[in-house]
């Protein structure tokens, strides 16, 4: 599915030797174990531990808070249970060479995300009515206001006369969101698009109209098709950069487009325009189009497992008033007919490792806490065993 892997999330034997320094007291992450040695270690690792790192208890009943996972041994094992084939264990080692804890990952992805998954709300598009538009009354020949939702007056309508030919404003898009890759991938991902339903013939057919894509080469596009035989395209000279978080925006107002991205960090950067020659479709007396608000193809890969760790997305966005980069740093600087909450963030596991043993020895982290982690430990005595970062653990996908 990928073309480019992941940077830096390789694993090697020079793992064991990495030390967190700012981390106190030191800790050493061991030599990583799978198959049957990790099995057996898993089983045994209760009466090795060291751990003074206690789950959190409540001040009055004395018993754990705030600890997804659960208590350990569960029938000897973690939940799910931990597959030698798929799974692998390492120890984190103090300064004297006591095991502490240990961390298990999935061996053949190590890194997990942090975060709840990305929701989105586009129940503005249909409540209230507060769009007013100018209809034709053909029994009394005359033009007469109506108040409508966002969807029917961004869709647009046509008027029976020449001389009010339409109402609404069908040809004006803006759509934006933060985006961070690991890899591009093998087919174009439409992240956001109009298309439209031509109803006039059974069955209907479907025509691209504001499809704002990723393509496989990193760059982005906007295509417009205006009959079977002629389509317009924006396109991006730059790929978007990887493993850092970019800013993308694609904006219509009726034949000029615009496509902008900036990183993060400042590193880059490209605001592309063009004004497209051909003449948008009209809508016609005898044909009825629905155009759609869709983010459908950009949530499959955020939500299939074999694609979310390669694309994280956060405040995504569409509402035509807004100009580009505006919301880049304020995203609620203006109103927005669809809008995001959430949305996971994928991290190699040397950084989730860093950051949990952190937060469970009462220090903070910028990018989780501790509802973010997944800790297996002894219910006599509090402390923790074990830190469990598989994909597949407990509190993925939550």
């Amino acid at each position: 599915m990928l073309k480019k892997l992941l940077v830096g999330l390789v694993f090697s034997s020079a793992f064991s030797t990495l030390i967190f320094a700012q981390i106190q007291p030191k800790v050493q992450i061991g030599e990583a174990l799978s198959g049957k040695e990790a099995k057996e270690m898993l089983q045994n690792f209760p009466k090795e531990v060291k751990s003074a790192i206690k789950v959190p208890q409540n001040k009055q009943t004395k018993v754990a808070k705030n600890a997804r996972g659960g208590t350990y041994p569960y029938n000897n094992d973690v939940i799910p249970p931990f597959n030698s084939s798929t799974d692998s264990l390492v120890a984190l080692r103090n300064s004297a060479g006591n095991v502490v804890l240990y961390v298990t990952y999935t061996t053949d992805k190590p890194f997990a995300e942090v975060g709840n998954i990305l929701t989105i709300d586009s129940s503005r598009l249909d409540s209230p009515k507060d769009y007013a538009v100018q209809k034709w009354n053909p029994d009394k020949q005359e033009l007469y206001s109506e108040y409508v939702n966002a969807r029917t007056y961004y869709n647009g309508g046509r008027n029976p006369t020449d001389k009010y030919p339409e109402w609404g404003m069908p040809y004006s898009n803006s759509f934006g969101m933060w985006i961070k890759l690991g890899g591009y991938f093998s087919e174009a991902i439409s992240l956001f698009n109009r298309n439209e339903i031509y109803k006039q013939s059974d069955p209907a057919w479907e025509y691209q109209y504001f499809n704002f894509q990723l393509l496989p080469s990193g760059l982005l596009s906007v295509t417009t098709k205006y009959s079977d035989y002629s389509t317009e395209r924006i396109i991006t000279t730059k790929p978007i950069p990887l493993n850092k978080w970019v800013y993308i925006q694609a904006i219509e107002k009726v034949l000029d487009y615009q496509i902008g991205w900036k990183a993060e960090d400042g590193s880059d950067e490209e605001l592309v325009q063009k004004t497209f020659g051909n003449q948008t479709i009209k809508f016609s007396k005898d044909a009825s189009y629905q155009r759609y608000f869709s983010v459908t193809d950009l949530m499959r890969y955020l939500e299939n497992d074999e694609t979310r760790f390669y694309i994280n997305a956060k405040e995504l966005f569409y509402n035509p008033v807004v100009g580009m980069f505006e919301l880049m740093d304020n995203y609620n600087a203006k109103e927005k007919l669809i809008f995001s909450t959430g949305g996971q963030i994928t991290y190699d596991i040397n950084t989730l490792i860093q950051e949990s043993y952190t937060v469970l020895s009462g220090g903070t982290s910028s990018i989780l806490n501790l509802n973010d982690i997944d800790v297996y430990y002894d219910p006599q005595t509090l402390n923790i065993l074990l830190i469990d970062w598989r994909i597949n653990r407990q509190g993925a996908g939550k």
